[in-house]
């Protein structure tokens, strides 16, 4: 452990935001069974109201009562912690040796018996509730947050947490001097999320695995005092069509059952899907291990050793405030995160596989995030130890084909006439020059052969910089009125939006075909 010289009163402490030092900073235990999860293209909508932690299997899906004729085959809520120390009678089922207690229910409708319905325990999602987000608020708020990774300045690091960072250096000629930023947008990071369990990448070169940057995204999306477990992760799969049979995410072959519940007043059985984390994963099984896990971050490092070796930073380091035994003063400390963060934890050495595996590294995310809000360096641009911005050394750049005259064509055209003209534009939002082609392409509506396609390469296209490209055409010759649809795409190698997540690449445009001259002729749109 290392102590830094800046001494604050409990005042200033609490002045720069230290309003809740008694706040939880161990991580839950994350690997016990919990809620209920209901993911699959079948199943009914999830209502964040009444999702209940379930009794469930390594893997996250639940354990079924047995089947008998037209009963059973009913999800089993787990009993509260309070249900168990007040020992109601008849509202537990279980083995003492076990530690497991479920919940009765009625074997016809599935449903929880009336009298133990207290006993149920519901999950606490907390601002996770964004994940009930539409798929196009999601590709929105992907789209701005790999444009800001793509872009950075600096190279993409990693915070004590295991957050993306990326780097602003306002003025080029002082490198030097710099802001740093990590991702703690919920909805952004949710959306790094759904498309790494969707896809595996977003896009761009990621400073972790997929499935390790999905469960930190997952972890600094959720509450920072709240609980990330293995029933808010089933739950949020289900939630975000993740779990949807037909859906090919990396955590295929999904696991699917038949479940007995009631769906709009009648009782019947739904076909649920679980993603896969276990052994059958087309992949193998997800694992986790806390220390080796913390111990490589931030990366880079940055905190100096506690000896003072000038260029000597310490892997698993980072710097917060403390208090001061028996004072009513801080410090600044930089020490190990694990003895910090996860001192008392049951499991300090957490190791584990499955989705238990998988919601612990989140709910350590979220856990190392809440103590680092908890302990925060006052007036940070002053005191704290500077995140490190090393020089990119990628390519990146973000190219378009502007909204509003990106691509040009004329609003109507007569049959088989010559010389039109229709203008493609292609600017560059930089940081670096772009290279790359723009195709442009039409389709007539009624099947008649179209003019093209045509391809522009441009060269070296300087950042904040446009390109034009004007092309005459001859219209096509057609036998009743028709339109042509005119697209233009952008391939551009070192672009983010030249992916998965498509963005400001392409435009369509459409003109109109007359048999006969009617005005209107040279207008473009």
């Amino acid at each position: 452990m290392k102590i830094r010289t800046f001494v604050f009163t409990a005042a200033t402490a609490v002045f720069a935001g230290l309003l809740l030092l008694g706040g939880s900073a161990n991580a839950a235990s994350g690997g016990i069974k919990g809620p209920p999860n209901d993911g699959s293209g079948q199943a009914p909508p999830v209502d964040f109201g009444d999702l209940v932690i379930l009794y469930r299997d390594d893997n996250g899906v639940p354990l079924l009562t047995p089947q008998d004729g037209d009963t059973g085959l009913c999800q089993q809520p787990l009993a509260s912690a309070e249900c168990v120390a007040a020992s109601p009678e008849g509202c537990m089922l279980g083995e003492p040796e076990t530690g497991v207690y479920v919940v009765p229910t009625i074997q016809e409708t599935c449903a929880v018996v009336d009298a133990c319905s207290s006993c149920t325990e519901e999950v606490d999602f907390g601002r996770i509730n964004e994940a009930r987000s539409s798929d196009e608020v999601f590709d929105s708020q992907l789209q701005d947050v790999v444009f800001n990774l793509a872009t950075s300045d600096c190279a993409i690091s990693l915070d004590p947490a295991g957050r993306m960072v990326t780097g602003t250096i306002p003025d080029p000629s002082v490198p030097d001097v710099y802001t740093t930023s990590a991702i703690d947008s919920p909805l952004q990071n949710l959306a790094i999320y759904r498309q790494l369990i969707l896809t595996g990448s977003i896009g761009i070169t990621l400073p972790a695995d997929a499935l390790v940057t999905a469960a930190r995204g997952l972890g600094a999306a959720s509450d920072k005092t709240g609980e990330v477990n293995v029933d808010l992760v089933a739950y949020l799969n289900q939630t975000m069509g993740l779990t949807d049979e037909a859906t090919a995410t990396i955590l295929d072959p999904k696991i699917c059952i038949n479940v007995r519940e009631e769906v709009q007043g009648a009782v019947q059985l739904v076909r649920k899907c679980f993603l896969n984390y276990g052994p059958t994963r087309t992949d193998g099984t997800y694992e986790y291990n806390r220390v080796s896990n913390f111990t490589a971050l931030p990366a880079p490092p940055y905190i100096d050793d506690s000896l003072g070796s000038e260029g000597y930073d310490v892997p698993g380091w980072f710097e917060y405030l403390a208090l001061v035994p028996s004072t009513s003063y801080f410090q600044i400390e930089q020490g190990p995160i694990m003895d910090a963060v996860f001192p008392d934890s049951p499991f300090v050495g957490f190791e584990g596989s499955d989705i238990g595996a998988f919601a612990q590294a989140a709910d350590d995310t979220r856990a190392v995030i809440d103590y680092m809000h908890n302990w925060p360096v006052p007036n940070a641009d002053e005191y704290a130890t500077p995140v490190p911005c090393a020089a990119r050394t990628d390519i990146a750049y973000d190219v378009s084909i502007p909204e509003q005259s990106g691509l040009q064509v004329p609003k109507n055209i007569v049959t088989g006439t010559e010389g039109r003209e229709f203008i493609v534009t292609v600017a560059n939002a930089g940081p670096d020059p772009a290279t790359g082609t723009v195709r442009v392409t039409a389709v007539v509506a009624d099947g008649s052969p179209a003019p093209g396609p045509w391809t522009y390469p441009f060269t070296d296209l300087a950042a904040a910089q446009s390109v034009a490209f004007t092309q005459f055409f001859t219209a096509p010759t057609v036998s009743e009125a028709t339109t042509i649809t005119w697209t233009a795409d952008i391939d551009a190698p070192y672009d983010p939006d030249d992916g998965p997540l498509g963005g400001n690449n392409t435009a369509t445009a459409t003109s109109s075909v007359r048999l006969t001259g009617g005005g209107g002729g040279g207008g473009r749109q």
